[in-house]
């Protein structure tokens, strides 16, 4: 994956994708919150006004897995103290060092590395890896939607904890036009089912009034996982 830069300000830093490029660090731009947060971590060059501040909150509500750092086009606290608080994990102002920036850039990359296989439950042998969109118990695994991965992940940092729908469609879906609380239970209904599928010890409840929250699955209560299909034998040998 690549390190996404997102030209808020001004394309004064075009030369940028090269120079990191030269440093082993590959590039893409992006121009938009979806093409951000599919990145290894997103470079954001701002000054730090309501608007950029707004993209910053959006894709750390939609993508919390993607790693921001901020590049402020004043040496101001103040506006690096406002990227902080909207979602950015690191800031450097203009003039930086480029040694430095690619430093906190591989940074963020290792931190992403590192926490991006989130247990659901401490203790538990189920786990979801936002890297790989994928539900992992033991040495099985099932392909999730983004947006199941976002919800579970939501789940997951929850501790056991209920999360309402409204909170799902907020801190993991950024509040996308047409959602709506029905849809958390379809997905829901779809990682339950994965859930079982894996044979794993958590399962989704239903909170009757607050939401959703991950619980333990006494050892009784669990399904076998699916075995592999077993090859068809051939109807004939060429």
């Amino acid at each position: 994956m690549a390190v996404s830069i997102v030209y808020l300000h001004s394309r004064a830093y075009e030369y940028l994708a090269a120079a990191l490029a030269a440093a082993g660090v590959p590039t893409v731009e992006a121009t938009d919150v979806a093409e951000a947060g599919a990145s290894e971590a997103a470079l954001i060059l701002m000054a730090a006004t309501p608007d950029e501040l707004g993209f910053v909150a959006e894709l750390r509500a939609r993508h919390p897995a993607t790693p921001q750092l901020a590049v402020i086009d004043h040496d101001d606290v103040d506006l690096r103290l406002a990227a902080y608080e909207a979602g950015a994990d690191d800031c450097v102002s203009r003039p930086f060092h480029l040694r430095e920036l690619v430093a906190k850039l591989n940074a963020l990359r290792r931190r992403r590395m590192r926490d991006s296989v989130v247990q659901l439950l401490p203790g538990a042998d189920a786990a979801v890896d936002l890297i790989a969109s994928e539900l992992k118990v033991a040495d099985r695994s099932r392909n999730l939607t983004r947006r199941e991965a976002d919800l579970v992940a939501l789940l997951a940092r929850a501790g056991g904890g209920a999360v309402r729908r409204e909170d799902v469609l907020r801190d993991a879906w950024g509040a996308a036009p047409g959602l709506t609380g029905n849809l958390v239970d379809v997905y829901v209904g779809q990682v339950r089912r994965k859930l079982s599928q894996l044979g794993a010890d958590v399962t989704i409840k239903s909170v009757r009034g607050e939401g959703f929250r991950v619980s333990g699955l006494p050892a009784p209560f669990r399904r076998q996982s699916s075995p592999p299909a077993k090859p068809e034998p051939a109807l004939f040998i060429e």
